[in-house]
């Protein structure tokens, strides 16, 4: 038995290459993985396709099957297809150090497995000792610290110049609409655009007013804060637009900028804001050594236990194989002698089955048995 991790991500190739991968047919993913896995989870996000599955028979074939699902696929075997879904639940492997969300995705995927019975004991195990060693790493090193996304820090540096205050937002795409979902609800958010059907989505989804930007420079000195969230070449605002002290806060995602820095107030600009992304996940990639060790540790632990499995399965598989032969033999002898002293002549056997194969039992549990010893039991028992 061997597990192995399908896996297609963003590190591997570019975003059409992981189109492919992302747009397979999942019935006949599954009709596929049925066929060829004992156990099989599929992880899927908008940076990776990967199957972990647990194969009982692997080999060339089947590699190159999975292969040719899709362009520059890879497969990871035994701890290193483990140690890598550790990686992924904590975040290493994610394209921004620490992400936080990706553990969430780890455990929506083997849900949906476990009610699809697709996952059994190896992966609903190994899922689970990747999830809490995720949140030991989380919890012990700083890989997690620090606001990686800009949204964010923007809205962190809001924070810190004001705790309160009437805020505008200029634009009404993506990065607009991120913002709002990170602004606290003490502060009284207006958003300014030219689509009035995007503007209209906004106060609806959002619970915000949405203002036509013509008459942004008309009220320009009521807001405490501006952010700027469009997607155009120039100003839409210039130093000599700013009349007042008022906004205090100037906040520029633009690139290039979309407001000239009027020099008498908080202003900040991409270039700062990415500087300030850079050093927490400089922070996060130096705790990357620090979570390797904790996985280091981990990985013994998961693979005696998966050892233990399988001897268990063996041992099990051995005992319903020689319950069988009993069966078949008593039956027989009683084909000739009768039913008489049938209690003492079963006994007898399953006296003799322990005294003869109690010591493999306990060498196999022991671990006294090579591998090759192991899989030929295995194919004799099979």
């Amino acid at each position: 038995m061997i597990i192995i991790d399908l896996m297609a991500t963003y590190k591997q190739m570019g975003l059409d290459e992981l189109e492919v991968w992302s747009s397979l047919d999942e019935i006949s993913i599954r009709n596929l993985m049925r066929y060829i896995a004992k156990e099989y989870v599929i992880l899927k996000t908008c940076n990776r396709f990967e199957i972990f599955a647990i194969m009982e028979n692997y080999n060339s074939d089947i590699e190159e099957k999975l292969l040719g699902l899709g362009p520059k696929g890879k497969i990871l075997k035994g701890s290193d297809a483990v140690r890598h879904l550790i990686e992924v639940a904590s975040g290493m492997d994610s394209m921004v150090p620490g992400e936080q969300d990706i553990q969430r995705q780890v455990k929506e995927a083997l849900k949906k497995s476990i009610d699809e019975g697709t996952s059994g004991k190896y992966l609903n195990y190994i899922f689970m000792k990747a999830l809490s060693t995720s949140k030991e790493i989380r919890s012990k090193t700083r890989i997690g610290n620090g606001i990686v996304s800009i949204p964010q820090a923007s809205v962190k540096i809001l924070e810190g110049v004001l705790n309160s205050g009437k805020v505008a937002i200029l634009g009404t795409g993506r990065v607009a609409r991120t913002l709002l979902k990170y602004i606290p609800k003490n502060y009284d958010v207006n958003v300014f655009g030219r689509n009035e059907t995007r503007l209209n989505e906004i106060e609806k989804n959002f619970g915000v007013r949405g203002i036509n930007i013509r008459v942004l420079r008309d009220h320009l000195g009521e807001y405490d804060a501006l952010f700027s969230a469009l997607r155009m070449e120039g100003y839409i605002l210039n130093s000599k637009d700013f009349k007042s002290n008022r906004p205090y806060v100037i906040i520029d995602l633009g690139n290039p900028r979309n407001i000239e820095n009027p020099g008498d107030r908080y202003f900040v600009d991409l270039d700062y804001l990415r500087e300030y992304i850079s050093n927490n996940i400089s922070i996060r990639l130096r705790e990357m050594e620090r979570a390797k060790m904790i996985i280091d540790e981990k990985l013994g632990v998961i693979d005696k236990m998966i050892m233990n499995y399988q001897v268990e399965e063996i041992i099990a598989s051995m005992y319903k194989k020689i319950e069988k032969v009993k069966e078949e033999e008593i039956g027989e002898l009683f084909h000739y002698i009768g039913e008489k002293d049938r209690e003492y002549i079963e006994k007898f056997a399953d006296s003799l089955i322990k005294k003869i194969f109690g010591g493999i039992t306990k060498n196999i549990r022991e671990g006294r048995y090579d591998d090759r010893t192991i899989e030929e039991l295995k194919r004799i028992l099979g």
